[in-house]
């Protein structure tokens, strides 16, 4: 059985019987030991590999250490790897799929249509390698933000005496204290998704997390955190502090310009959760060389770096710049003036 995210339960692909994950959980027909694994397409080196036995088929296949939940590549059945879901690598939450593999593809498909300064045989003929269901693995942080900023800021007035246009421009110096409280400040704890990919996958809705359940990955791929919560905890404060220069600015009112020319921030962290987020991901293939675009598997947003047709993207410049010279000249035709070149 496999984790469905249209139902959000357990479905079974050949019979179509449904059953809860709680129900699951409490009579105890979930057993991690009758599921399987198979070859990560991942880097890495040979120590970081681990060989297992696929108890469906019997295949000899292998798996990145890291890897908690995925599938047979010979007989596609899904695995959970339970020993490595225990202690510190257990998760605290997980946000299931809300959206399902077909819907997925289709909208990979879509998007790529919709890119304008794709190469034209990209966006209609991509071949699509795979689309694969992760679950990411996430620290989130309540974090506790305090400290001072000094802000330098003008208002200025501009009026006329004679033929003169004179600018007046008055200069202030603003101090703010600041104590907030950020909560759930995510931070993508693996080595093998990019960093600024996963940062263009928030939000996620918070509302979806669920207390981790094991019945949630079948079908999917899942992996462990590679940078621990006290390793990814700069990223977070440096994201807070990014928060408490919007907040000093939100507060200070009333000038022209405000820029914030010394500042003392702390931030300490208050809770820390290990979560999983859903994530698919869509490797195409163009020209010989691979491409890699993310969706968020609740909310469908979707991101990516695709080829770029420079051929393209000069033609809409000089045609945008074509058109708007032409409607200018036809503005002023319209207005009495002469209509040159």
């Amino acid at each position: 059985m496999a984790f469905d995210a249209n139902s959000g339960k357990l479905k079974c692909p050949s019979c179509g019987r449904e059953d809860e994950i709680t129900n699951i959980q409490s009579n105890g027909t979930f057993r991690p030991s009758e599921d399987h694994v198979h070859v990560q397409a991942t880097t890495g080196s040979e120590d970081d590999m681990v060989q297992y036995q696929c108890q469906n088929c019997g295949a000899v296949v292998i798996t990145n250490s890291n890897t908690s939940a995925t599938r047979c590549s010979f007989c596609n059945a899904p695995v959970i790897l339970g020993e490595r879901l225990e202690g510190v690598m257990k998760p605290d939450y997980v946000i299931p799929f809300k959206i399902d593999r077909t819907e997925a593809d289709s909208a990979f498909r879509k998007w790529t249509r919709m890119l304008r300064f794709a190469p034209k045989d990209f966006r209609k003929a991509m071949k699509v390698k795979k689309v694969e269901g992760l679950y990411a693995p996430f620290w989130l942080y309540d974090v506790c933000g305090q400290g001072d900023a000094v802000a330098e800021c003008t208002r200025s007035k501009v009026y006329h005496r004679g033929d003169y246009r004179i600018t007046e421009t008055s200069h202030y110096e603003v101090y703010r204290q600041i104590d907030t409280t950020y909560e759930g400040i995510p931070a993508d704890a693996s080595l093998r998704m990019e960093d600024h990919l996963m940062d263009l996958m928030e939000p996620f809705d918070y509302s979806n997390m669920q207390p981790f359940s094991t019945p949630y990955l079948t079908g999917y791929v899942a992996e462990n955190y590679d940078y621990d919560a006290e390793q990814m905890f700069p990223r977070a404060k440096e994201r807070v502090f990014h928060y408490m220069d919007d907040y000093v600015k939100r507060t200070i009112n009333g000038y022209n310009t405000t820029v914030i020319t010394r500042k003392n921030y702390r931030a300490n962290r208050d809770r820390t959760f290990y979560c999983l987020f859903p994530i698919w991901m869509s490797y195409a293939t163009y020209k010989d060389k691979d491409y890699s675009f993310a969706m968020n598997g609740e909310t469908g947003k979707i991101a990516g770096k695709p080829p770029i047709s420079w051929s393209t993207v000069f033609g809409y410049i000089f045609g945008t710049t074509f058109g708007v010279f032409l409607l200018v000249r036809l503005i002023i035709l319209l207005t009495g003036g002469p209509f040159l070149w």
